[in-house]
């Protein structure tokens, strides 16, 4: 590392045992020798390639440094000499109520007046937050949830609920919260969210947040205003129903004092050791089979990460697999002595556009359109027409569509009401929202109650198949239920079959169709398990009211008895990535508080990446959620109607309370995006100071004042001073595997040339990484880039030097993050560069 003041202590506190993150955690080492206060000596815990400049996180040390860098400071103080004022000063990785007195100390060098002060708004992402969050309350106005590095310091799987604390306990004080980090994390690339994402904002506003922030979503993605309208969105509808829902307050998370004589939220809480005993976990996880994960060598795999129910998806039953797999699963589960389950998921009526004539053909908002049933083998979808095959199903759709009905194609990417109804196969459509159409694209209607049979010709086959299997499967789905009758229609099958009761699936109905709202309970009367099944409930629902209807639903389906599971983009960015996003933890978490029985990996589990470690990933969110859920209110009323969920969706923006707050980056700050971002909905911008160069700030800032002024809005502004923030060095030459049980040096560096290399990783010697340092001890875990790699101490070998071993090994590459969430870092608050921006 660099032998920055802030790195030198990073050393300096580290002693053996004492575990270093590097690369978000990718990496993990821990010190097993120190040899100066420079100088340490580390064991690999989780290797990887070290890259440079790769990020480093010290959980375990209070690392004795300044709270402010000198960048801070120079951020600080050009923040505080704006005209007029910033509304908010971020102050990063606060650990006590004294780092934010070098702020006040700054503006009161600088004769700010209190009129013109900025509200001092300190980022929680530090498990010493919690121990001294009375102290950091007493001298802020506003306090960040900053879930990004919080869930690398505190753990992913415990940040949901320190969120409710924090948010609780900051309201109690009369604080203004922001909950900020992997909001909509999927839409840096996509132009919508995912339901885990919607969710997850919900759940913020019933927990009370003030704000929900866009980080890289808004400043570096591809759909910066898309991302704004959908967060407004999403807010503005869990505002609308807030009063049907009670507080989710840990109410025996309290405390009092004699300073405190008011009983207040115990935020220590947070720091509870998380659950790791899986044989007391009592959610189930389904994962769905595919070509990721129903191999011979895969399915052991499965059951042993925590699979308890695995799903066949009957749309894909053909060639065969579903006869190889099925006697797998039942010879896996016996000889590893685990009770594992298997449900069959019919597919169906799922409504399709025919085949294209020649390439995607361009739906143009406002024109009018025919869409028809083909007429004849060549009646192909081109330019003024849109065909569908003349299934029974297909010829039930168009028969129940009238002028006005709305027909969502492809999930809802495409929208065309009718127009005008020519016969019975054929109508005329207003393309609403546009785009370019693809053959064999999805319809959803959501405001009509299709006459058709709930089992299709396939339906009835795979259901046959299912009946007959020996061992009977556990569960049957069946899709699109509208009534309870769709349901007869399987029990017919199984009475027609002489399925003796014993043998007999439970039913389970998949909730998906606005219409089951309605009939619910005669649904529920035929059923034995229900699944909330959020991907075609979102588009015929409309996503932004669907956890309002899962809380319903759950709460319904538990009162009657039924076994419930939550389904669809639980962990969606796991088909890419090897951990979820703090969104989808979050959603998985207030799934188990709402009283799910279990929850569903789809994709990640049947044709993503890392299916194993899918499931890993909601077993222990769903594990850790269980072990507070006892702590928490139930949120709905008594005297609830699930038909409630179908309320029309809130569309006054004007009525929303909950902010916006939106980080400016390249995609954003242009002359033609910041008016935009402003009629999207943002209503405070983030200036981000770890990006202060190049004068960006100088020309944006007098543009975000001139723009409010012009379009009368009350626009505010967020400086967020970049902390005293921990990264390895730069790389000798290429990343450097970092292999569990190694042992490493991990000092500061001694000279310029003084780079990462195999046996030896470096940080610069700022004020800041020398006090780290300097608080590691042996024992103490440093989780590098977001704790995908860790490490822990060994042995202190001096001030600067320390050995650790590798945890959980990965790729070190240059200048990622060090996070060292079990030590209080005793740095400045402000760096150099935070009291200038300051």
């Amino acid at each position: 590392m660099k032998p920055t003041i802030e790195q030198k202590a990073l050393v300096r506190a580290c002693k053996p045992g004492v575990e270093l993150l590097i690369e978000d955690g990718l990496m993990k080492v821990s010190v097993v020798e120190k040899r100066s206060n420079s100088e340490l000596t580390v064991r690999v815990l989780r290797g990887g390639k070290l890259k440079a400049r790769k990020g480093v996180n010290v959980p375990d040390c209070e690392i004795d440094c300044a709270a402010l860098t000198e960048k801070d400071v120079e951020d600080a103080e050009y923040l505080l000499s704006l005209d007029p004022p910033c509304d908010y000063i971020c102050v990063s990785f606060a650990q006590k109520g004294q780092d934010l007195q070098e702020l006040i100390e700054i503006m009161d060098r600088l004769k700010v007046p209190a009129h013109r002060r900025p509200k001092i708004c300190p980022k929680i992402e530090k498990p010493q937050a919690f121990i001294n969050i009375e102290g950091i309350i007493e001298k802020s106005q506003a306090l960040m949830v900053a879930r990004g590095d919080l869930g690398v310091e505190l753990g992913l799987n415990r940040v949901p609920f320190a969120q409710k604390l924090l948010i609780q306990r900051a309201k109690q004080a009369g604080l203004f919260v922001i909950t900020a980090t992997q909001m909509v994390e999927s839409m840096i690339e996509a132009p919508v969210p995912t339901r885990a994402e919607v969710s997850d904002l919900a759940n913020a506003v019933w927990d009370g947040t003030d704000a929900v922030m866009l980080s890289g979503e808004a400043a570096s993605g591809k759909f910066p205003i898309e991302a704004v309208l959908a967060e407004a969105s999403a807010v503005r509808e869990a505002e609308s129903v807030k009063k049907k829902l009670k507080q989710s307050c840990p109410f025996v998370a309290i405390r009092s004092s004699p300073l405190h004589p008011m009983k207040m939220l115990n935020c220590n809480m947070a720091l509870k050791r998380q659950e790791t005993n899986h044989s007391k976990r009592k959610t189930k996880v389904v994962a769905s089979l595919g070509p990721s994960s129903w191999s011979s060598d895969m399915i052991p795999k499965m059951i042993l990460a925590g699979t308890d129910i695995f799903r066949l998806n009957c749309s894909h039953r053909r060639g065969g697999d579903f006869e190889r797999v099925y006697p797998l699963i039942r010879k896996f589960a016996r000889e590893l002595g685990k009770n594992v389950e298997v449900l069959g998921d019919l597919q169906g009526p799922k409504f399709r556009v025919a085949e294209l004539a020649g390439g995607p053909v361009p739906l143009i908002e406002g024109e009018i359109v025919e869409f028809a049933l083909c007429v004849n083998d060549n009646d192909h979808i081109r330019p003024g027409r849109i065909t569908m095959k003349p299934t029974l199903e297909q010829i039930a759709l168009l028969k129940a569509c009238k002028p006005g009905v709305d027909l969502l194609i492809e999930d809802g990417l495409m929208k065309v009401t009718v127009v005008e109804k020519m016969n019975d196969t054929a109508m005329k459509v207003k393309v609403v929202r546009g785009g370019k159409l693809k053959a064999r694209k999805g319809v959803n209607v959501p405001d009509c109650e299709i006459d058709c049979a709930a089992l299709t010709e396939k339906d009835v086959e795979d259901a046959e198949y299912l009946l007959k299997l020996d061992p009977p499967c556990e569960y049957i789905c069946v899709s699109f239920v509208q009534k309870g009758q769709d349901l007869q229609e399987l029990i017919d099958i199984m009475d027609r079959l002489r399925i003796p009761q014993d043998k007999r699936p439970k039913i389970c109905p998949k909730i998906e169709k606005p219409q089951a709202l309605t009939n619910i309970d005669g649904i529920i009367a035929k059923s034995q398990s229900l699944m909330v099944a959020r991907g075609d409930l979102g588009v015929e629902l409309g996503v932004e009211r669907v956890p309002f209807a899962q809380k319903l639903l759950i709460i319904r389906a538990k009162d009657a008895g039924l076994f419930v599971i939550t389904a669809t983009q639980m962990v969606e960015s796991m088909i890419e990535a090897p951990v979820p996003t703090r969104a989808e933890v979050s959603d998985l978490q207030n799934a188990v508080w709402d009283g799910t029985d279990a929850v569903m990996l789809s994709g990640e589990a049947a044709s993503g990446k890392y299916p194993v470690e899918s499931v890993m990933a909601e077993a222990a969110a769903v594990l850790e959620a269980e072990t507070t859920k006892h702590l928490l209110t139930p949120q709905v009323y008594d005297d609830f109607d699930v038909e409630e969920g179908n309320k029309p969706q809130q569309m006054d923006d004007s009525r929303r309370r909950t902010k916006i707050v939106a980080s400016l980056g390249p995609s954003s700050w242009s002359d033609e995006m910041l008016p935009a971002m402003i009629d999207a909905g943002t209503d405070i911008f983030r200036l981000n100071c770890s990006h202060r160069r190049g004068g960006d700030f100088e020309r944006v800032y007098p543009m975000i004042r001139s723009l409010a002024k012009q379009k009368g809005k009350r626009i505010e502004v967020l400086g967020d001073l970049q902390g005293p923030k921990f990264r390895v060095a730069e790389l000798a030459l290429d990343p450097v595997p970092l292999v569990e049980g190694d042992i490493l040096e991990f000092g500061i560096c001694k000279s310029e040339t003084d780079h990462i290399r195999p046996g030896r990783i470096t940080m610069k010697p700022t004020i800041e990484q020398k006090a780290l340092m300097k608080a590691c001890a042996p024992g103490v875990t440093l989780l590098i880039e977001d704790g995908l790699m860790e490490v822990r101490v060994t042995e202190k070998v001096s001030g600067t030097e320390m050995k650790v071993v590798v945890i959980r090994g990965g790729k070190l590459k240059a200048r990622k993050g060090v996070n060292v969430p079990d030590c209080e870092i005793d740095c400045a608050a402000l760096t150099e560069k935070d009291v200038e921006d300051a």
